[in-house]
């Protein structure tokens, strides 16, 4: 790979995006390599979280706009199309994905690093970091799912003036809107980060992953229907192999070693 860097953290697998020199631009490249790594973690028992971070003083600052200018030459509609739904399938991706992705943020963000990052799990950013969905002040439309994630996050007011105006809005900001669950010190964010990822790692797997699929879809459901959700997530667990190992550990004063079964 060369658009991107994978690291093991314990239980953790840190996906960089490692394009330092355009801001960690993200060219067709960058997203076929993305989408190779996230098999291969989700493939890899031994990892339980992903966090995705970027190289320097960028998270990402968007879609490559060089190569965007190359793609736009004597392409038909239909070729633009397929390669906008083919851009969206990380989006897709990180939806389904069965492992806990978190972003930690470490600089700006802005069109699909913003992007990206709402569409993770857990949003942790750095106090200098910065988010903006800019599309409109390039003539473009914003893509990845985000008039679905922001204003789920932040209120249908507060995405409309982040969309509409395409002003940047600042760590403190974010945590404040609820666009990230955290802001930390620039140094501590890849420490805060791992350490959650690491809390999360040991947590039992089953209850994890079924957490993450079920609060994706509590956006859509009434109370009644969250409710059978909460019953069908409590009988897996009850069925599972875990939960004795838990009480176990519980009864023992230890801590419990889980397998996902």
């Amino acid at each position: 790979m060369n658009d991107i860097v994978v690291r093991r953290h314990g239980t953790a697998a840190v996906i960089t995006f490692d394009r330092p020199e355009v801001l960690n631009a993200f060219r067709d490249r960058t997203f076929a390599e993305l989408a190779t790594a996230l098999d291969e973690a989700e493939r890899d028992e031994a990892v339980r979280v992903v966090v995705l971070t970027g190289n320097g003083r960028a998270f990402s600052a968007g879609i490559d706009l060089s190569e965007t200018r190359e793609h736009m030459s004597g392409v038909t509609e239909q070729d633009m199309r397929r390669r906008l739904e083919g851009l969206q399938d990380v989006t897709r991706r990180l939806v389904s994905y069965r492992k806990t992705v978190i972003a930690a943020v470490n600089g700006i963000a802005v069109g699909v690093g913003a992007e990206l990052a709402i569409a993770s799990d857990l949003r942790i950013a750095a106090e200098d970091a910065e988010f903006a969905f800019m599309e409109v002040r390039r003539g473009l439309y914003p893509t990845n799912g985000v008039l679905f994630f922001l204003p789920r996050l932040v209120g249908h007011g507060r995405a409309a003036d982040l969309l509409l105006s395409g002003d940047r809005i600042g760590a403190e900001q974010a945590l404040v809107a609820g666009l990230v669950s955290r802001a930390v010190p620039a140094a501590e964010l890849m420490a805060t980060t791992l350490g959650l990822a690491e809390r999360i790692g040991r947590a039992a797997p089953l209850p994890v992953r079924l957490i993450k699929r079920h609060l994706r879809r509590t956006w859509e459901l009434g109370l009644e229907e969250v409710l059978d959700l909460e019953v069908e997530g409590s009988l897996s667990c009850l069925r599972g192999q875990d939960l004795g190992e838990g009480l176990l550990a519980f009864a023992e004063k230890r801590d419990p070693e889980f397998h996902g079964r």
